[in-house]
């Protein structure tokens, strides 16, 4: 836990005092109750209204005929997954929604992007996570590599391309590698940890790729800046996923068919924890270890995919000073204001 988590648990308790007073008990995780999490039954008042079943915007409707699977974690009051839906799915719905985000990747992203063709939740290459990385036996949101957000937008080369966006709220890190957690101390010592020995075979010494047949080193092996500070693989401890979607940005990024890919991370500005957490990817004592994940991740990698932050702070004051703006932004600004003091 983190203070910046616990300040969010107290004001998103407020919040549903305030805006969902009808909305009483605790929801259950693994099978405990918690005050943060909505009681079964109660998953739409968990979204901007605007993409409630009744909105403007149903967004439920959308990932059925998607067949997306929703985060299981969705009627948590600080699931992630549901803030980027609450944050950026609207600006999807709408042309001129469209147009602000187009307006705003170009101006923080890429001075390149002409257009925003889509916003997609849990987004997929049509080629598959399982041909593009090995990722066998997943659907959308779920067991697969499927970034929280995808902006597919047009160059002004008038080449296609993707704006991948991993998306958080109040995690202090972005996870540990899901196979790496498996290994006893020996192993990991000289598999995972052993930076000089895994440059040297990272797929056949990788628990992803001999024991789940992904692919991630195949898009990354010769783009990482081996040399770096790194205490060892830059995925073991606390940035998985931005491995993973690094992984799928480069292996997009090397098809004709992408003029233009970026790996980007949206976060919440006040999230001090989250922004150095590579400070346990880096060797100890190293001046020019990784830290701050807006600055060093992109010192890692050497490839075609670039990769980009903006801050979740940033993308509402856009919305609040662009005009003119669709009429429905009014009740969206009030409600991500109140909900997320944004």
């Amino acid at each position: 836990m983190t203070r910046f988590r616990d300040d969010m648990e107290a004001a998103q308790l407020a919040w549903k005092r305030r805006a969902l007073p009808h909305v009483e008990g605790q929801g259950r995780w693994q099978k405990r109750p918690y005050d943060h999490i909505l009681p079964e039954g109660h998953a739409q008042e968990n979204l901007w209204p605007g993409i409630r079943a009744d909105g403007a915007f149903p967004l439920d409707a959308l990932l059925k005929v998607q067949r997306i699977q929703a985060h299981t974690g969705r009627d948590n009051l600080l699931s992630s997954w549901t803030l980027a839906a609450n944050l950026y799915f609207p600006f999807g719905r709408s042309a001129g929604g469209l147009r602000l985000a187009a307006d705003f990747l170009r101006a923080n992203v890429d001075a390149s992007i002409a257009d925003v063709r889509s916003v997609e939740l849990e987004w997929e290459h049509a080629d598959g996570p399982a041909k593009l990385l090995g990722e066998a036996g997943g659907r959308r949101g779920s067991h697969q590599t499927s970034p929280d957000v995808a902006f597919k937008v047009t160059t002004t080369g008038g080449g296609d391309g993707v704006v991948l966006t991993e998306v958080k709220f109040t995690e202090h890190d972005f996870y540990a590698c899901s196979v790496r957690k498996q290994l006893d101390d020996a192993t990991k010592s000289t598999t995972c940890d052993a930076l000089a020995r895994l440059r040297t075979a990272p797929a056949a010494l990788c628990g992803q790729h001999t024991v789940k047949g992904r692919r991630y080193w195949d898009h990354l092996a010769t783009i990482l800046d081996w040399d770096a500070p790194l205490r060892g693989c830059p995925a073991a401890t606390a940035a998985y996923q931005l491995f993973r979607q690094q992984a799928l940005a480069e292996a997009l990024a090397a098809r004709a068919d992408q003029a233009l890919v970026v790996s980007s991370l949206a976060y919440d500005a006040r999230n001090a924890g989250l922004l150095a957490s590579l400070r346990r990817t880096g060797r100890a004592g190293a001046a020019d270890a990784p830290r701050d994940v807006r600055t060093d991740w992109s010192r890692l990698f050497r490839g075609k995919a670039r990769f980009a932050t903006f801050s979740h702070q940033s993308w509402v004051a856009f919305v609040r000073q662009a005009s003119p703006r669709p009429a429905w932004c009014a009740d969206w600004l009030a409600y991500v204001t109140d909900r997320y003091g944004l």
